[in-house]
């Protein structure tokens, strides 16, 4: 299943990042209750402020869930392109909700998702990809991975819907319901049969700052061979060393 939202308002604000503060630590595991597929959060949370989507992700992290803030180098964050940063938010939404992350993003994929995100669409391969996802989001705001990750796991369900608008979820009990972040929150591994080879995640992503329907994100998610070798253009364990994602955030076991 493929869903799909929209941004319904650009809000033409200049918007810095600034730099994250680390050092949230080990949230008390008594406290965490993450909401994983079928289930999902009760409500909609709104963007408190258009100059601090990372703070109003990490609010709605905590309000259902009791998750503690995504760490990473916000300088450094900075510094990736966008399809880079979509890769390391989306890893970093599985992996503190005890899934696997996405081991690559592989350029065959990043191809895929770069051409539906420059036509507005979903990326499709062929009927192979396990779920993908496609959003809109405001360039003027500098900051359209961050807006991504909050429209698809934040505001991605029935009315009232805030700045973001599913259209796959204009009342409740719709399948597309909160479906971007179903996609994102997915576990393949479990339901895939073996391929003849050991097996990880793998995904592509791409961005398109002048599509007909405003600045365009795409995301798309497979299962593939461990062994991807030059296939793969940014590897998770490459984006935690550079970004200093610390180690209980990483997913990475030694």
């Amino acid at each position: 299943m493929t869903t799909m939202w929209r941004v319904t308002r650009l809000i033409a604000t200049a918007v810095t990042l600034g730099v994250l503060t680390l050092g949230g630590g080990v949230v008390n595991a008594a406290t965490l209750h993450p909401l994983l597929p079928p289930h999902n959060p009760s409500r909609n949370f709104r963007l408190e402020s258009v100059n601090q989507v990372l703070a109003s992700i990490n609010a709605a992290r905590s309000s259902e869930e009791g998750l503690g803030p995504l760490e990473f180098d916000a300088a450094r964050f900075d510094r990736l392109s966008v399809p880079e940063q979509v890769f390391v938010i989306t890893n970093l939404e599985r992996v503190t909700r005890g899934l696997y992350p996405a081991t690559a993003m592989v350029a065959r994929l990043d191809s895929l998702a770069t051409n539906a995100a420059r036509h507005d669409q979903d990326p499709i391969d062929r009927g192979a990809s396990f779920s993908s996802i496609w959003s809109s989001a405001p360039a003027s705001l500098g900051q359209p991975a961050l807006f991504a990750d909050f429209g698809w796991m934040y505001d991605d369900g029935p009315p009232p819907q805030f700045i973001f608008r599913n259209v796959d979820c204009q009342r409740a009990g719709q399948s597309g319901c909160w479906g971007h972040r179903d996609n994102i929150l997915s576990n393949p591994l479990a339901s895939t049969s073996a391929m003849g080879c050991p097996m990880t995640m793998v995904t592509g992503t791409g961005y398109d700052a002048h599509s007909a329907d405003g600045p365009s994100i795409s995301q798309i998610f497979e299962v593939a061979c461990s062994h991807l070798g030059k296939t793969a253009v940014f590897t998770w364990r490459h984006a935690v060393a550079f970004l200093h994602v610390p180690a209980y955030q990483s997913g990475i076991t030694h």
